[in-house]
């Protein structure tokens, strides 16, 4: 029994000896080594700060535009149909061939190469929980006057391109109520006869009454889709909002990433170096 605990006492302290061996060989590595560490690691601030010299601000602008609608029957209150559905717009917006040239200048990329295709991939749309007629645009720019400008480019793009989708059934509402315009100044005038010959009671004046209201209800329908065109138009539901702050690139990753990736190359050629020198050594020796 006084065997095994001796057994059991003299490995503990094999075992506290290799830690404590383990531990100096790390100590004895970081003392050799720590130089080239910390030579990268200011290497590697270096290349941050560099980076952060060169490379182009980008500042942020955003507002949130809400769809054009069109009266639905007789609604004249806020609510109307959708011209074109939240989803159908960023679809529409993520082709190159949706971009004018105005819109490229307007957002400074009109001297990048497939500028159109860079502007697709650049703006970014977000159609907000549980609101049906609303996006999120959001764009970029070089300075917050570009950023601005921009917004308010792809703002005016989105408002033009609604227009010209909801101007046919405009013009086909105006030429259905010239024509029942037309129609009910006929019916009156055959009311009118009837009144005068005594004919109030028959089947064709009641038809032509019935007519009447009719045509009434369609003609108020009607207009309230004409009238209600340019209230009801592409709008912003509050103003563009461009930071000044620039959003990218970001100092506090940037200086980070440059100051831990430089200290951890430096760690690595140190370990790999060791690591040639133990093979290279005759005995193998250690770390």
């Amino acid at each position: 029994m006084r065997s095994i605990q001796e057994q059991n006492l003299r490995g503990e302290q094999d075992s506290s000896r290799d830690d404590e061996s383990s531990l100096l060989d790390i100590l004895r590595f970081l003392k050799d080594a720590y130089k080239t560490i910390l030579v990268f690691g200011i290497l590697g601030t270096v290349a941050a700060i560099a980076y952060l010299a060169i490379t182009p601000k980008q500042y942020e602008a955003s507002v949130k535009v809400a769809m054009a609608q069109i009266s639905a029957n007789n609604n004249i209150g806020p609510l109307g149909i959708n011209i074109e559905e939240p989803a159908l717009l960023i679809s529409r917006l993520s082709s190159p061939t949706s971009y004018t040239p105005e819109t490229l200048v307007a957002c400074g990329l009109q001297d990048q190469a497939n500028a159109a295709l860079a502007l697709s991939k650049v703006i970014k749309l977000i159609i907000p929980n549980r609101v049906a007629n609303v996006v999120d645009l959001k764009t970029f720019g070089r300075s917050q006057q570009v950023a601005q400008d921009c917004a308010l480019a792809v703002f005016e793009l989105i408002k033009t391109s609604q227009a010209q989708i909801v101007a046919p059934y405009i013009e086909e509402a105006k030429i259905k109520l010239a024509q029942n315009e037309d129609r009910l100044q006929k019916a009156k005038e055959v009311v009118a006869r009837s009144d005068k010959s005594g004919a109030a009671m028959s089947a064709s004046y009641l038809s032509t009454r019935d007519e009447i209201r009719f045509l009434l209800d369609e003609i108020t329908s009607l207009n309230n889709v004409v009238t209600s065109n340019q209230s009801r138009a592409t709008r912003m539901v509050a103003p563009i909002y461009a930071g000044d702050a620039h959003i990218a690139p970001k100092k506090s990753i940037v200086l980070a990433a440059g100051v831990f990736g430089g200290l951890f190359l430096g760690l690595l050629i140190a370990l790999v170096r060791q690591l040639v020198l133990k093979l290279k050594s005759p005995a193998g020796g250690v770390l």
